[in-house]
C-alpha cells in the first residue's frame, strides 16, 4: 500500500514540475493588464468595438446629451406658450413627454420602464420538480427575465436545494433574492 502511495505521488509530483515547466517556457505570448500601457490597450478596445474616450471628451458628451434634453423640453414649452388658445394642457403634456421621450430614446444609457404592468402568479411547486423547470415556468409566465439566470442564482446561493413543494404567491416586482426565499420558505 505504502509503494503504491509513493508511486502515486511521485507521479503527480513529476507531472507538477512538468506544467509548470511548460507554463514558464510556453506561456509567454499573453500579457496581463500590468503589462500593457493605454497606449497598447486603446487598439485592442476598438478592434473588439468598444469606444475609448479621455474624461474630457466623456464630460463634454455628457454636457451635450444634458443641454440636448434640455433643450428639446425648452422648445416644446416655448412652442406651447406661442401657440394661440386652442392649445389645450393635455396637447401641451402630450408634446412634453414625446420631447421627453425622444431624448431618454437619445441618452446611451438604458432606463427602466416604470409603468410596467406587476404581475402576480401562483406557483404550485410538485414534489420532485426540479429548479430548472421552476425558472421555466417563472419566465413564461413573465415573472422573470431569463430562466437560466434566475436558475444560476439558485445554485450559487444554494437555493436549488431548498425548494419547497406547495403553492407561494410571487409577482413580477420581485428580486431574485425575494422570489428565492418565497419558494424556499
Amino acid at each position: 500500500m505504502k509503494k503504491t502511495v509513493r508511486t502515486f505521488a511521485i507521479g503527480l509530483l513529476t507531472a507538477g514540475i512538468i506544467m509548470a515547466i511548460g507554463m514558464y517556457f510556453f506561456d509567454s505570448n499573453s500579457n496581463t493588464l500590468d503589462e500593457l500601457t493605454s497606449e497598447e490597450m486603446i487598439p485592442i478596445l476598438k478592434e473588439k468595438g468598444y469606444h475609448v474616450l479621455t474624461s474630457d471628451e466623456y464630460i463634454s458628451l455628457s454636457v451635450k446629451t444634458a443641454s440636448a434634453e434640455d433643450k428639446t423640453v425648452d422648445e416644446v414649452t416655448d412652442k406651447a406658450n406661442t401657440d394661440d388658445a386652442a392649445n389645450t394642457d393635455e396637447t401641451v403634456k402630450e408634446d412634453t413627454e414625446k420631447a421627453q421621450t425622444e431624448t431618454k430614446e437619445e441618452t446611451t444609457a438604458p432606463e427602466v420602464n416604470q409603468e410596467e404592468e406587476i404581475i402576480n402568479y401562483t406557483l404550485n411547486i410538485e414534489p420532485g420538480m426540479p429548479s430548472s423547470m421552476i425558472t421555466s415556468v417563472l419566465q413564461e409566465q413573465g415573472i422573470i427575465d431569463d430562466a437560466s439566470e434566475f436558475n444560476s442564482y439558485l445554485e450559487e446561493h444554494d437555493y436549488s436545494l431548498k425548494v419547497r413543494m406547495g403553492t407561494h404567491q410571487v409577482t413580477s416586482a420581485m428580486s431574485f433574492y425575494e422570489l428565492a426565499e418565497t419558494i424556499t420558505n
